[in-house]
């Protein structure tokens, strides 16, 4: 099934071979290419911060609120209930939990979000974040339809 996006001109590019395989393993896309006059939203970081201001001890929920948060920014911006579908590039700033990457756990909570989107995303491990104890940070940005 193809995304969403692409019924309003966005077209998703991925170079044959091992560049189709890795974008089909990790639920991405190399390259988008943007139709003129596309009105965009960006979204600026957002933490896996639950909304009573504490940090959540298991990664994955940690993670799933980072989305969540993603989400609510995107509705707050003018898209409905389909907000995840509009998204065509992501950058995850990720801290490493005892020793190791994260991954593992933003896939398939990203893959629950994104369904049929497969947007370009860029991953980039860093030391820490704004707030001790975090792992994630999410920007994005998306298509927001006349």
């Amino acid at each position: 099934m193809a995304s969403k996006l692409s019924e309003f001109g966005f077209q998703f590019r991925n170079w044959p071979g091992a560049g189709e395989k890795a974008a089909e393993h990790f639920g991405l896309t190399h390259a988008v290419v943007i139709p003129a006059n596309a009105r965009t939203i960006i979204v600026g970081g957002q933490l896996g911060i639950r909304d009573d201001g504490t940090v959540p001890e298991d990664l994955t929920e940690e993670v799933e609120e980072a989305f969540e948060h993603v989400e609510r920014a995107l509705k707050a911006a003018g898209l409905g209930d389909n907000a995840w579908e509009h998204v065509y590039s992501v950058t995850t700033y990720e801290v490493e939990k005892d020793g190791q990457g994260i991954t593992g756990a933003v896939v398939p909570v990203a893959r629950k979000y994104l369904k049929n989107t497969k947007p370009a995303w860029t991953g980039v491990t860093v030391k820490a974040l704004a707030f001790p104890g975090l792992h994630i940070e999410i920007t994005v940005q998306a298509y927001l339809p006349q």
